[in-house]
């Protein structure tokens, strides 16, 4: 999969040369709301499938309701009080992109390798922040009405980088790793690359689908069906569209509902993300310990 992120990245970034910023965000949006929101709609069927793996049975319905009370919980919380909210979605954010990567290479008692996960994924995230200060200082401050410098996101990720590499460089040490971290350290370039050239939106959406949804994609189709193939695919589509579109078509009310204030939308999807976020990283976590 790494090889497959890596091709499909470059490819990506030559698309970018070919199209503009608009063009560039309208294709982000695509692959968000499509692969990316996909990547999350089987939730429920992992959940029933890892109780009953532990001879336990749970009623849908129930689940249902649990689930989706969790998403209102966390628009609940945005409502009542946005910077919370928004610190919250980094950091778990964070945590899940950390563990996707890193969960096949590390061995060793959870609290340490739940930091070493966070730490991985908040530099990721920081690289974005940074090296797109201008666009997202303005989507913190419409959400948070905070208004961060770029001499706070450079600290932030100089802090967060010798952090991880203080970490891995323990964890190598001790024999924790079962990786090059040389290769980490070249996976860190081509980002830095991505995240330097392309848009805010587009450079997002090449990691978030290429080097997290994909990859998860893969490991929950192996989990519920044994391998990832083109049969195994079609079973987690059937299984998964109606969250899917449920959860499209709240996106579209919203949008809907926002059509004539434009430069909220990527607030408004900032939010959605948020919201089904969090139980999926519950989810996957659990889903690890199985």
């Amino acid at each position: 999969m790494r090889n497959i992120a890596l091709v499909g990245t470059f490819f990506c970034l030559w698309l970018s040369t070919l199209f503009n910023g608009a063009m560039q965000v309208t294709m982000a949006y695509i692959l968000i709301l499509t692969v990316g929101v996909l990547h999350g709609a089987n939730d429920i069927g992992i959940i029933r499938s890892a109780a009953a793996d532990s001879g336990i049975r749970i009623n849908k319905l129930k689940v249902l309701i649990y689930y989706v009370a969790t998403v209102l919980g966390i628009l609940a919380v945005f409502a009542i009080y946005a910077p919370l909210a928004l610190f919250l979605f980094i950091f778990i954010s964070g945590y899940h992109f950390g563990e996707q990567h890193l969960k096949s290479y590390l061995q060793r008692p959870s609290l340490f390798v739940g930091t070493v996960y966070l730490l991985y994924g908040l530099t990721i995230l920081f690289m974005i922040f940074y090296y797109n200060v201008n666009n997202v200082v303005p989507i913190i401050k419409d959400v948070t009405t905070f208004e961060l410098t770029e001499t706070f996101f450079g600290y932030a990720l100089v802090i967060i980088a010798l952090s991880l590499i203080s970490f891995m460089g323990i964890s190598w040490y001790k024999g924790w790793l079962r990786f090059p971290i040389y290769r980490e350290l070249f996976y860190f370039a081509v980002l830095y690359v991505l995240f330097n050239t392309a848009d805010l939106m587009w450079g997002f959406a090449i990691y978030f689908i290429l080097w997290h949804s994909l990859p998860s994609l893969r490991d929950q189709i192996i989990y519920l069906y044994g391998k990832a193939d083109r049969q195994g695919l079609l079973r987690y589509l059937k299984s998964s569209w109606l969250y899917w579109g449920v959860s499209l078509l709240g996106l579209f009310g919203l949008f809907f509902i926002f059509r004539k204030n434009t430069e909220f939308l990527t607030t408004i999807l900032i939010y959605f993300l948020a919201a089904i976020t969090f139980p999926h990283v519950i989810v996957m976590s659990q889903l690890e310990k199985h």
